[in-house]
């Protein structure tokens, strides 16, 4: 019972931790979608401009993702907090494409 009352308390006090730690960004341009934080990692996808994404993690310049359902790594210098870059209807646009990262 006492184990059962811990373990629920620590989930209480992790879970949403956990949950916060989520937020928004958006693609300031066109971005290769990584299976891992850094260019020598396979690509995955492309993201366009504007693609609204879920940040989960950090790691030198690179950032782990959610994009429409699928995780991977995207360079940290095409994302923006905002998407005042996006237009009056935040549509997705194509966007140039990065051969670096």
């Amino acid at each position: 019972m006492l184990r059962t009352s811990l373990l629920a308390a620590v989930a209480a006090i992790v879970l949403p931790a956990a949950t916060a730690l989520a937020s928004t960004s958006w693609t300031t341009s066109g971005v290769n979608f990584r299976s891992g934080p850094g260019a020598y990692y396979d690509l995955v996808g492309y993201l366009p401009k504007c693609a609204k994404l879920v940040i989960y993690e950090y790691e030198d310049g690179w950032v782990h993702v959610d994009w429409e359902g699928s995780r991977g790594w995207v360079s940290g210098r095409y994302l923006s907090e905002s998407n005042a870059h996006c237009g009056k209807s935040g549509k997705k646009s194509s966007g140039g494409y990065s051969s670096d990262y």
